[in-house]
């Protein structure tokens, strides 16, 4: 990331402006993690990390973790309707249960094939360090775009400028805030940023995961009788709900 060139998806006014190159986070001191001491990143700024560095890695962390927010809320909220729509149709008859379980797979389906709503976020290799798996999730979503919807002519135009003076002053209030605070509440917040951040995307990844299997197996069950398919749709519907993965934040809140 150029110091002239503005982050994709920032306006040039905002506080990314004010932002260093990206090599200023991999020069903070971070606790590398060791073999058999820890499955998360840890954060450590040394005695003489500046306060401009500790800003910027702040407003970084939460800028990266809003952009994975949105999408993680968006599939959470599909699933557990899923979970609703499951429960509530055990009150329909056979053949009314079989159109609401489609119906509700298919939603689901569909915000599968919707990209520009989701992340594309790599996952981390089995020997790649929790620390350099969150600088590089941090790196490649600053470096990626916020998709569009497919829309062509001025409905295009719209889309690409509606919404930009809004972000930037989030982005705004966001980096003034982050001034306003003591050193040593930086470093409190980045040491819980960088956490939150690891577990958020391994969530994301996990759900991400269970309606692309789940999208699979409906496209598969389309050309089924209606008695299979009600059978096939039942239980790819308990397989999503019963994974560790849809454990994990079904008793989060819908947002």
């Amino acid at each position: 990331m150029s110091l002239t060139t503005p982050t994709p998806g920032m306006s040039p006014q905002s506080p990314s402006k004010r932002i260093k190159p990206k090599d200023v986070m991999l020069n903070i001191l971070m606790s590398m993690t060791k073999e058999g001491a820890s499955d998360g990143p840890q954060f450590v700024a040394p005695a003489k990390t500046s306060r401009d560095t500790l800003i910027t890695t702040a407003y970084r962390l939460h800028r990266t973790r809003w952009r994975i927010l949105e999408p993680y809320r968006r599939i959470k909220n599909s699933l557990k309707k899923l979970q609703e729509d499951y429960l509530k149709s055990k009150e329909a008859n056979a053949l009314m249960r079989y159109v609401k379980l489609g119906q509700s797979v298919r939603e689901v389906a569909m915000l599968e094939k919707q990209y520009w709503k989701l992340l594309n976020i790599p996952a981390q290799d089995p020997t790649e360090d929790a620390n350099c798996y969150v600088v590089k999730i941090i790196e490649l979503l600053e470096e990626t775009p916020t998709q569009l919807p497919p829309t062509r002519g001025i409905g295009a135009l719209l889309q690409s400028t509606i919404g930009k003076p809004a972000e930037s002053n989030v982005d705004t209030a966001l980096y003034d805030s982050l001034k306003a605070r003591k050193s040593e509440d930086l470093v409190k917040e980045c040491e819980a940023l960088y956490a939150q951040l690891y577990r958020l995307t391994k969530k994301y990844l996990g759900l991400r995961r269970l309606i692309k299997e789940l999208t699979d197996k409906y496209d598969s069950s389309r050309m089924f009788p209606i008695v299979p398919r009600y059978a096939m749709l039942k239980k790819m519907i308990k397989a999503t709900l019963r994974a560790p993965e849809f454990a994990d934040i079904c008793h989060e809140q819908t947002e």
